[in-house]
């Protein structure tokens, strides 16, 4: 665990949508918790910009901070986002039996 990260993140890839005032996007991330997610954008988004992650292969949507934000390459980054009051499970399998 990093210093700073309260939980372990699990190493998958979920398709997501962000939606900010301005911007709405599609895209995966690449690991997760319940309190935050690293996503992989083609958008620039800054240090505590306010968004809204919804998971589109579950019922998770939540408001989220960007908490660090990574060049990766020519026009891709990854952001870190800290989720603000999660509602629902990233994968509808994890509301089954938990």
């Amino acid at each position: 665990m990093q210093p700073g990260r309260h939980e372990n993140r699990s190493a998958t890839a979920l398709a997501v949508m962000l939606t900010s005032l301005s911007r709405t996007e599609l895209t995966l991330t690449e690991n997760i918790s319940s309190g935050g997610a690293r996503v992989v954008t083609r958008k620039h988004w800054s240090l505590n910009d306010s968004l809204v992650i919804k998971s589109l292969e579950g019922g998770l949507q939540s408001e989220a901070r960007v908490a660090y934000s990574q060049p990766m390459g020519e026009n891709v980054h990854a952001i870190g986002l800290e989720l603000i009051a999660p509602m629902g499970a990233w994968r509808t399998e994890e509301g089954r039996g938990s």
